[in-house]
């Protein structure tokens, strides 16, 4: 019997949140490696560019999740999803809570995070009228927002672990390990990062993602 959800998914993309959910969660999944598109990867190889892909995702971007008929992408998108489908996890507030509203509001604020990452990466400069037309304002009122929300907290939402726990932890450590944008002493945003990274489901989806590598070949 298939396993009711499949992953596709590479290593060295967005697809590790998504391999961390699935294993928080506890799901049972099968995995479909898809390769970057590239002159080297040898013929019949599926990658992001294959017609059977895009079928899944015309835009040719990772992860995507099935289950069932359904076609899922988005990275947030799948994993709160995902969190909705085991209800016993706990890992997302109950529907109609205070705590529901503020959750869809740091949701949200996290694209808007990674929009000011971009930004200050490509070296976008800003101004007061960029300010007031895009949606993150200005990279350091942005993140300031975010250490002044978590600098007594331990969840982002609530008093216990939620789905968005897991997404910005794997977003810090994008930026201050991977991509360093963020400082990598950050004594708010790195110790709550750490937190999340300690849980047993992160380093089991760490392994099974170095494994996948190995297979390959990344």
């Amino acid at each position: 019997m298939s396993a009711p959800y499949t992953f596709y998914t590479n290593p060295q993309s967005r697809g590790k949140w998504i391999r961390w959910v699935l294993e928080e969660c506890g799901a049972t999944y099968d995995v479909v490696p898809v390769a970057y598109a590239d002159p080297q990867v040898p013929a019949g190889t599926l990658t992001t560019r294959s017609a059977e892909f895009l079928a899944i995702n015309p835009m040719g971007k990772l992860p995507a999740l099935k289950a069932g008929d359904t076609v899922l992408t988005e990275t947030l998108a799948i994993g709160v999803w995902l969190a909705e489908q085991f209800p016993e996890k706990h890992l997302t507030p109950a529907a109609g809570s205070p705590e529901r509203g503020e959750f869809y509001r740091w949701m949200c604020f996290s694209l808007h995070l990674e929009y000011a990452i971009f930004d200050r990466v490509a070296e976008v400069p800003s101004s007061e009228a960029r300010r007031k037309g895009i949606g993150y304002g200005d990279f350091d009122t942005a993140f300031n927002t975010l250490r002044a929300h978590l600098k007594d907290r331990e969840y982002m939402v609530g008093n216990q672990l939620t789905i968005l726990d897991l997404y910005y932890a794997m977003l810090l450590a994008r930026f201050t390990k991977f991509q360093p944008v963020l400082p990598a002493d950050d004594p708010v945003l790195v110790p709550y990062m750490e937190r999340f990274m300690a849980l047993p489901s992160f380093a089991r989806a760490m392994q099974l993602d170095e494994v996948l590598a190995q297979q390959m070949g990344a």
